[in-house]
């Protein structure tokens, strides 16, 4: 099979799957180092960048609510998981969600608006650790998962991410791959389609999503400072706002977060030329 049909059908393969059944069940995790993680952000307003209409969000040790402007708590998100350690996830609707991965140091936060999963464990008899040291610690780790078309596997080997889908036989692709976020790989698909492999801490478990929006955000005792206008960038309001953000993050000597930002802007500015070349000039440190 040519390699483009046989990219075309992994990605067909790896997409789909059932999104949200059973999720919050299979996702919450009542380890103790994902319990302290919750402790540690209970009452930490976040400032969200880039986003639409969710502006700011604040954990009370029980719920995750919308905040105002002013501070002030608005109706709680019904269903919400500690997937690991650093990083939550709120369920919005049968078919979309968000991941929001949180800094060691608690003053950073990157939501994901994720509509896809498929969850994977360490193949039987692989050596794991926890993840310290990422990717180096999981690399040649084989990971194991199905959804409801095919058995799946996946691979990073120091260079590239190996994966492969079994319907009647194996069908392997190298796919490349970055690192994204902590414990985060990320890889491009078919017609400008993104994905993230996030692993667990322990080493155990990864999560395969695909990711429709990537934005920013930070506590907000650690508040931005850059602050280019629209009119100035070419971007709407909010990509304008997260290009002002990733800056920060640039500045703070951030690169792994701010170039993960960059290529966000990219694609979602791919056909605004004028836009695209001024982000890319802006951000010639990260090229």
């Amino acid at each position: 099979m040519p390699e483009s049909a046989q990219m075309k059908l992994l990605c067909a393969i790896f997409i789909f799957s059932p999104v949200f059944a059973g999720l919050l069940h299979a996702q919450e995790k009542e380890w103790p180092e994902v319990e302290k993680f919750a402790a540690d952000i209970k009452g930490v307003i976040w400032d969200l960048r880039g986003t639409n209409s969710l502006k700011h969000l604040r954990y009370d040790g029980e719920k995750i609510f919308p905040v105002t402007g002013n501070g002030m708590n608005q109706n709680p998100y019904k269903e919400h998981a500690f997937v690991d350690v650093g990083v939550f996830q709120i369920v919005f609707g049968d078919t979309r969600a968000a991941w929001y991965f949180v800094s060691d140091d608690l003053k950073l936060i990157t939501p994901v608006n994720i509509s896809e999963m498929v969850e994977f464990k360490a193949e039987p008899g692989s050596v794991i650790k926890p993840v310290k040291n990422f990717p180096q610690d999981i690399q040649n780790v084989v990971w194991v998962g199905r959804n409801q078309q095919a058995e799946l596997k996946l691979r990073w080997n120091g260079k590239e991410l190996e994966v492969g889908a079994k319907k009647d036989s194996w069908i392997v692709q190298k796919v490349d791959a970055v690192v994204a976020n902590r414990r985060v790989l990320e890889a491009g698909g078919e017609n400008n389609s993104l994905f993230w492999l996030v692993f667990s801490e322990d080493g155990s478990e990864a999560t395969w999503v695909k990711v429709d929006d990537i934005f920013g955000g930070h506590a907000s005792t650690n508040p931005g400072k850059a602050a280019l206008a629209a009119r100035t960038t070419g971007l709407s309001p909010q990509q304008n706002d997260l290009a002002n953000h990733a800056e920060d993050l640039l500045n703070a000597g951030e690169k792994m977060r701010a170039a993960t930002l960059l290529r966000e802007l990219e694609r979602k500015n791919a056909a605004n030329k004028d836009a695209l070349k001024k982000l890319q000039a802006r951000f010639n440190l990260l090229k």
